[in-house]
Parts: C-alpha cells; sequence; structure tokens
C-alpha cells in the first residue's frame, strides 16, 4: 500500500465521522423541531455534510482496494461513484455560496420558489456533469493504467475530463472565498438592516444583534471549507491534462480533500444557529408539557434562521 492510500486511510474516516455526526445532528434536531428544518442555510449545510459523506467513501472504498482489477465492472462502478460525489461537492457548495450572497449582501429572504430553482440548478449540473465525464469514458477507461483511477482512454477526452473537474474545483474555491470576502465586507450593512427590523427592545435588542453577527460571521466558514480543500487537487488535474504529473501535491492534495468533513464538522459546532437549535431542542424535549406560548416564545427567542427584510 502507497502512502497516498495510507494517508487516506488515516485521514478520511475522521472527515466521514465529522460528516456523519453533522447530517444526524441536523436530522434529529429537525425531527424534534421541524422549524430547524424549515431554514434554506440547515438544508444546504446539511446537503454539503451528505456531499462530504459520499465524497470520503467512495476515496476510503478505493484506497482499501487498490487492487481493484482496472478492467472490472466494479472499478467503473467505484470511479464514477468517485466522480459523481466530487461533482455534487462542488455545486453543493457553489448553491450556499449564492444562497449567502443573495441573503446577506442583496438582503434577499429565502423563498420556496428560489429554494426550488436553487436546487433545480444544483441536480441539472451535478447530473449534467457526471453524465457527461461518463460519455468521455472516464469510468471506463483502461489503458495506461496500473489501479483503478478515473480516466478517459482517448487522449483528448482524458485531457477535456481532467480540465473540466480541475476548473469545477478552481471555480468552487474561487466562489468560496470571494463569498466569504464580500459578505464579510457587508456584514456591517447586513447587521444595519437586522437591526432595522427589530422592535424597541433595549438590552435585549444589543443581545439579539450581537448574536445575529456572530452567526452571519461564522456562517462564512462553510463556503471558505470549499477553498481550503479544492485549490490543490484542481492544480493537480490541471497540471495533469498537460501530461505533468505534479507527484510532490498528492499527499497535501489528498490530506486538504480527507478533512473536508473535519471543516464541516467544526463550522458546524462553532456556528451558534447550531448552538442556539440544540437549547431550544432540549427546551422542546424537556418541557414539551409546558404551555403552548413559552414554547413559542423560547423557540423565537432561539431562531436559528438568518431571516432578513421581506424583500423579495
Amino acid at each position: 500500500m502507497n502512502t497516498n492510500d495510507l494517508v487516506n486511510l488515516v485521514i478520511q474516516p475522521i472527515g466521514l465521522a465529522c460528516a456523519i455526526l453533522v447530517l444526524f445532528s441536523i436530522i434529529g434536531l429537525g425531527i424534534i423541531n421541524k422549524r430547524i428544518a424549515s431554514s434554506l442555510t440547515v438544508r444546504l449545510i446539511a446537503a454539503i455534510a451528505f456531499a462530504d459523506i459520499l465524497a470520503h467513501i467512495g476515496e476510503i472504498y478505493a484506497s482499501a482496494n487498490e487492487s481493484l482489477p482496472v478492467e472490472s465492472q466494479l472499478c467503473t462502478v467505484v470511479n464514477g461513484f468517485r466522480i459523481f460525489s466530487r461533482t455534487f461537492y462542488c455545486f453543493t457548495n457553489i448553491a450556499i455560496c449564492f444562497h449567502l450572497y443573495r441573503t446577506l449582501v442583496l438582503y434577499k429572504k429565502s423563498t420556496w420558489r428560489i429554494e426550488l430553482y436553487i436546487w433545480i440548478f444544483t441536480a441539472i449540473m451535478v447530473v449534467g456533469f457526471t453524465v457527461m465525464y461518463g460519455y468521455f469514458g472516464a469510468y471506463s477507461g483502461k489503458l495506461y493504467k496500473n489501479v483503478c483511477i478515473p480516466g478517459a482512454d482517448d487522449p483528448t477526452l482524458n485531457k477535456v475530463y481532467r480540465l473540466m473537474l480541475g476548473f469545477t474545483d478552481l471555480l468552487t474555491a474561487i466562489i468560496g472565498i470571494t463569498t466569504t470576502i464580500v459578505c464579510h465586507r457587508n456584514l456591517n450593512k447586513y447587521i444595519n438592516v437586522f437591526s432595522a427590523t427589530l422592535a424597541e427592545q433595549g438590552d435585549n435588542q444589543d443581545l439579539l444583534v450581537n448574536e445575529r453577527r456572530k452567526m452571519a460571521f461564522r456562517t462564512f466558514l462553510y463556503p471558505l471549507a470549499a477553498f481550503i480543500t479544492l485549490p490543490f487537487e484542481a492544480i493537480f488535474l490541471i497540471f495533469a491534462a498537460f501530461g505533468t504529473f505534479l507527484i510532490q501535491l498528492t499527499i497535501i492534495k489528498n490530506l486538504t480533500l480527507g478533512i473536508s468533513g473535519l471543516l464541516t464538522g467544526i463550522a458546524f459546532a462553532i456556528d451558534p444557529s447550531t448552538h442556539s437549535a440544540f437549547k431550544s431542542a432540549y427546551y422542546l424535549v424537556k418541557y414539551r408539557n409546558s404551555p403552548k406560548k413559552d414554547l413559542e416564545d423560547h423557540q423565537f427567542n432561539n431562531s436559528n434562521d438568518i431571516p432578513l427584510t421581506s424583500t423579495q
């Protein structure tokens, strides 16, 4: 077993465990309090965690079965799964970046119509790119391979495949860091808009504003994770498309990809909206026999959404 496979088998399970914890936490919180699942931000975070899980499973299986015959049908399935999960991860991150930009910079409130557009766009792009890679022969290529890895037999199609996958990674990373910077610069304006929507509440209003600032600021960590995980793979694939294999990048590439679930878990763990959601869920479980109005008041004070104005 080579060093890259060893790195994957050590790092990837950590990311997988963190992503599973995030996804099951969101599902559990949603079961306890359906209002938590009503937030588009939360659903997008769940989608990122799910994408992390798929990517980690694919890499772990591929590394643990490095001797898988290149000509086998199972190798084709594994290659397709790995490419699909990476494509899903990229476009899900692009979707959450669009949502955050629309919310924190354009001051638009999420609607079911907009969310439907986001999910449809994400699904079309993921399926479209995945099918396209399959058409190139990236799943079933057998020539010039000693191990089961994605790649087409036709040199031209293989170059196109690597460039497309590499530039998708690069675009996602650029969108992630750009969203983080632009939203951070616009944070004060967002807070002013949010403050204007609050009724006069004295010290409580200041507390709500401060909590909202922390919540918005730490939400930037989700798109920032893509900027950490994807650039090295993007560089590796782009150079490989032109016949230059940067072997020195393979370990750091595997390390950064392997911690994607860990980064999602860290962002989720320090997100104030997560803390608020757990507090609200705890209150609902512990005091489920309390008067309905008291429960609703507590839920309002611990809302984990990022609502803004009613602007559509």
